[in-house]
């Protein structure tokens, strides 16, 4: 059975790769008999118009990049039933799609893993679902499938996000000690299903899946079949504290250290409180979602992915 699949692909991600393994996964799809409209444009935003045009007429549309192509298959797929996600993992940071337990730089195996989803291998996953008077274009609500962040994460996030070299997760170190060097705790006021708080603060994240950032685990509990999000908060520290904290995260015990804890919460609304510095802008997935007041809520079963393999 043929089916109607838009794709886009990404051509700058993997260090200019992924023109070619877009090109690959074209034809791959192409070979299984499916009817492509490639609506590859030249920047994110112009992707993501070319794609709400025709979505009406797709089966699936298919993300060929990293997180940041599954974030922008989010916005057009998310509480989308009749319109399902495939991901052919190839960015400089795979976070959701290893969460779905998809193949990684195998682009044949992807391919066939979307081909199997068109044909009944479908799993629905949750979304976080975040909306404010300031988020960015394509607007509000906007969808994440991974790790919002609101901390020196999120500074850590845009640092990284605009930075050419080095490429893959060794960007978010460079990042990482850039961005402990002019650190100073932030103010954060933040309600959780009802329950404020206030303080001063270092990390703020909100988690759907448990990793984020090239595969740092911020949040070991987290699934994306739970219907629960958990929000992530260390609390104002020093640099000197900030820099034993950080390596902490790639086995998650940071979860240990008792200046963190960590809320399992349907929302939360994260705005600027007087207990420290100005917030950063919000990131998600790595891409600029808006500033603070924001409001995150969890979408569940709101995306349906193709061939997913989640324990």
């Amino acid at each position: 059975m043929s089916h109607v699949v838009g794709v886009i692909t990404n051509p700058t991600s993997a260090s200019g790769r992924g023109m070619r393994w877009g090109h690959e996964a074209l034809a791959a799809l192409a070979a299984k008999g499916h009817k492509i409209r490639d609506l590859t444009h030249g920047s994110w935003a112009s992707a993501f118009e070319a794609a709400m045009r025709v979505r009406d007429d797709l089966d699936a549309l298919v993300v060929v990049g990293g997180d940041g192509m599954v974030h922008l298959g989010a916005q057009i797929c998310g509480g989308r039933k009749d319109l399902p996600l495939g991901i052919v993992p190839s960015g400089s940071g795979n976070d959701a799609a290893n969460t779905y337990g998809l193949p990684e730089y195998q682009i044949e195996k992807a391919v066939d893993r979307i081909h199997e989803g068109l044909h009944g291998d479908v799993t629905a996953v949750d979304l976080g679902k975040v909306s404010g008077p300031g988020i960015e274009e394509p607007g509000d609500p906007r969808y994440f499938s991974a790790v919002l962040s609101a901390g020196i994460d999120a500074a850590v996030a845009a640092y990284a996000a605009n930075i050419q070299r080095p490429k893959g997760p060794m960007k978010y170190k460079v990042a990482t000690f850039r961005e402990i060097a002019r650190f100073k705790p932030y103010g954060i006021k933040a309600k959780a299903d009802g329950v404020e708080w206030s303080s001063s603060s270092t990390l703020v994240a909100v988690a759907n899946t448990p990793v984020f950032g090239g595969g740092l685990i911020i949040s070991p509990d987290s699934s994306v079949t739970d219907g629960w999000l958990e929000v992530v908060i260390a609390d104002g520290m020093s640099k000197a504290s900030l820099i034993k904290i950080f390596p902490k995260l790639k086995d998650g015990s940071h979860v240990h250290d008792p200046r963190i804890r960590v809320e399992r919460v349907k929302n939360v609304t994260i705005s600027q409180s007087d207990d420290g510095a100005t917030l950063p802008a919000a990131f998600a997935d790595g891409e600029l979602v808006g500033a603070e007041p924001i409001k995150v809520t969890v979408a569940p079963r709101a995306l349906k992915i193709l061939g997913a393999r989640i324990p």
